[in-house]
């Protein structure tokens, strides 16, 4: 398993393969498109490993900066082109949060996970208190953010509620190999990102039509 995430400031690497593990974090001053295929090799070479010996791979597709989960997946989508019977799994960003929030806190009751998309809208999904899923992610305004009675739970680095997580590499991992095992895969060829809004020409279409 080779799993990556680009889609915030600090990017994530972690492999496993060949019962070898290993976990780098990027600091937020990297250049995902520069740094990010020459850690991966770095990481594999240290290791005595090569592209070759895995074929199952995990890219966080969202929601997240628009230019690092296009950097994600293209890279992904690169990597398995030249490579048989491969497994991809494709992790939202909200899931690896509620994932890490379960392992590290332990909730008792349900909660929601939050991503700020700028201009007083948000990046929600409710969860209960094992991390699983009960509704659609969705895009809300301030109002129906401040509205939520449930706990919230954002980044670390956003730090726009009161109770805040960390993503690691390890949980990354972690979750990633869970899925695979539940068969939760995708066709690398429908594999899409999951902005946290709409770019600025796509905003221009959907009012022209309107």
């Amino acid at each position: 398993m080779i799993a990556i995430s680009t889609a915030f400031a600090s990017s994530l690497v972690a492999i496993d393969i060949n019962g070898k593990q290993d976990c780098v974090e990027l600091d937020s001053s990297c250049k995902q498109s520069e740094k990010i295929l020459a850690t991966i090799d770095e990481v594999l070479q240290r290791n005595g490993l090569k592209i070759g010996d895995n074929n199952e791979f995990c890219v966080v597709i969202g929601p997240g900066s628009f230019t690092g989960l296009r950097i994600g997946i293209a890279l992904i989508k690169g990597l398995c082109a030249g490579l048989d019977n491969t497994k991809v799994v494709g992790l939202s960003s909200l899931d690896f949060m509620a994932y890490e929030h379960v392992k590290k806190n332990k909730p008792k009751d349900g909660f929601v996970c939050v991503l700020n998309a700028l201009s007083g809208l948000y990046f929600v999904c409710e969860y209960d208190n094992n991390g699983k899923k009960l509704g659609q992610e969705c895009l809300i305004d301030s109002t129906e953010f401040l509205n939520i009675k449930l706990d919230k739970i954002g980044l670390q680095d956003e730090n726009i509620v009161e109770k805040n997580i960390k993503l690691t590499a390890q949980g990354l991992l972690e979750l990633a190999k869970l899925r695979l095992e539940n068969c939760d895969v995708c066709d690398i060829k429908a594999l899409s990102p999951i902005y946290l809004r709409k770019s600025q020409a796509e905003a221009a279409l959907d009012e022209k039509k309107s």
